[in-house]
């Protein structure tokens, strides 16, 4: 009984030291670095902007990956975005958007650049 129980011990820790390095790898940690991210490129559009309990500004709006696929993204920050400015989205599956920076519209890839100029 006693083998048994270490044994699945063991087992768990080899699945959470898995997990581990899987998910908190300190890299993929790091909001500005798009490593196990998905990079979306989005127009800010937004003709009314509320602030959050926090102060921070409220933002939802449809994104566009590289090849097309599209997704509504909720985010806040704490500078009010000029209305027209292009932005790219650094995306984490759990977190949602953990970075965003503006570029120019010829840095937006040419399916995003299509979808946002609708």
């Amino acid at each position: 009984m006693m083998k048994k129980s270490l044994g699945i011990l063991a087992l768990v820790l080899v699945i959470l030291t898995c997990l581990w390095l899987i998910f908190m790898d300190p890299a993929k940690l790091t909001p500005d670095n798009p490593a196990g991210k998905t990079t979306y490129y989005t127009v800010v559009n937004q003709t009314e902007v509320n602030k959050d309990e926090n102060g921070r500004y409220s933002y939802k709006l449809v994104g566009y990956t590289d090849e097309g696929k599209s997704k509504t993204l909720n985010f806040s920050t704490g500078k009010l975005l000029k209305s027209g400015a292009y932005l790219k989205l650094y995306v984490a599956a759990i977190r949602g958007v953990t970075h965003w920076e503006e570029v120019t519209a010829d840095e937006l890839p040419a399916q995003a650049k299509q979808l946002t100029s609708k």
